[in-house]
């Protein structure tokens, strides 16, 4: 397992105004990590009202509207230039958004996705927010979702829940990298799903485990470990009572998770957060994290 480390940000926008604040937080990340940022629009076929009766017909989208569009994306490209020093690339897709955000943020070889949710309106209806998602469970690099509330840039405090799946200690490394950058302080929240004597005790040594590899790396920390029948309603409440800046969790952070008519632990955070959403898929490694510094 490598260190995480970000050189390329990849921003999905349709300029509604969930995804401009996306830019805006990816900006100022990539002014911090000295990265690169990849603006990508994608044009779905919302013109073609003969999709369903005749499938077979490709219509091509008119030039006005992807010179339009195109234009926008580089004045947005050179604002994000001028206000964080960064360099800002633009791309221009057209087809299914979920498969070309994906298939391009692999051909970009983008370290981090930044995108906005419930993005439904805009310049051309984009629909980002069901497609997040989505994204988080299928992309091979951490996924950064923000809503609109979403308006403070910076990451000071930085929750970190830990259950007892199997890799919930893998997203340790990519808190603490945010963390030395953002100068933040984590929180690690202990998740408790048993009662048992026996499996309480190893789960606080799992906790032990990360609360002295946060102490090497010389961060500030608290560390609280709480019970829940919602562990996403518990974590999310805790975030809200430390004013915490961005949750970090895993895609497969729902193994023990009860309430799920409501979805699974990720989709319940991505959904119903107002704070920032950073998710990881899992790698399946038998080394859970290595030192980034």
């Amino acid at each position: 397992m490598k260190a995480f480390d970000i050189k390329k940000i990849l921003i999905p926008i349709d300029f509604s105004e969930t995804s401009m604040l996306a830019i805006e937080h990816a900006g100022f990340t990539a002014q911090l990590f000295k990265a690169e940022l990849v603006l990508l629009h994608v044009v779905e076929k919302h013109w073609e009202q003969f999709s369903i009766v005749a499938p077979e017909l490709r219509v091509s989208p008119p030039s006005d509207l992807m010179n339009a569009i195109e234009k926008k994306l580089g004045e947005v490209a050179i604002t994000i230039r001028s206000k964080y020093g960064v360099k800002s690339t633009t791309v221009l897709s057209t087809g299914n958004i979920f498969n070309e955000i994906l298939s391009i943020s692999k051909e970009q070889s983008v370290d981090l996705v930044v995108m906005g949710t419930h993005g439904t309106s805009g310049f051309v209806e984009f629909f980002i927010g069901s497609n997040t998602f989505k994204m988080v469970t299928q992309s091979d690099c951490p996924i950064i979702s923000v809503q609109v509330h979403s308006e403070k840039l910076g990451f000071k405090e930085i929750l970190l829940p830990i259950d007892d799946s199997a890799h919930s200690r893998q997203k340790v490394n990519h808190a603490i990298v945010l963390a030395k950058h953002f100068a933040s302080k984590i929180h690690i929240l202990g998740l408790a799903d048993s009662d048992d004597e026996t499996e309480r005790k190893k789960f606080e040594i799992k906790l032990d485990q990360i609360e002295e590899y946060i102490k090497k790396c010389d961060l500030p920390y608290s560390r609280k470990t709480v019970d829940g029948k919602n562990q996403a309603k518990t974590s999310y409440d805790y975030a809200k009572s430390i004013n915490a800046d961005l949750i970090v969790i895993m895609t497969d952070q729902d193994e023990n998770i009860t309430g799920r008519l409501m979805g699974t632990y990720a989709q319940q955070i991505i959904n119903h957060s107002k704070i920032p959403v950073m998710t990881i898929q899992p790698t399946f490694s038998t080394i859970e994290w290595v030192h980034p510094y």
